[in-house]
């Protein structure tokens, strides 16, 4: 009973594979415009200022396991 729907799932996913897949691409009636530089320049530094605290606390966290030495209960 296991091999034959092993061989049925089988059958099913080979079916899946072989069917032409179609994408419609439609366009817009309104122009889409790019953000200012400004937003990008913003987006930017936001993203490196989260890399640069997320490497300061880790650097914090490093740390602190050097100095400080915790009990493996705590």
């Amino acid at each position: 009973m296991l091999t034959i729907r092993g061989i049925l799932a089988s059958a099913a996913l080979l079916a899946l594979v072989g069917v032409p897949v179609e994408f419609t691409i439609g366009l817009v009636e309104h122009p889409i415009v790019a953000p200012p530089h400004v937003a990008s320049l913003l987006l930017i530094g936001s993203c490196l200022l989260l890399i640069g605290s997320g490497l300061g606390l880790r650097r914090i966290e490093i740390e602190r396991g050097l100095t400080e030495h915790r009990s493996p209960g705590a």
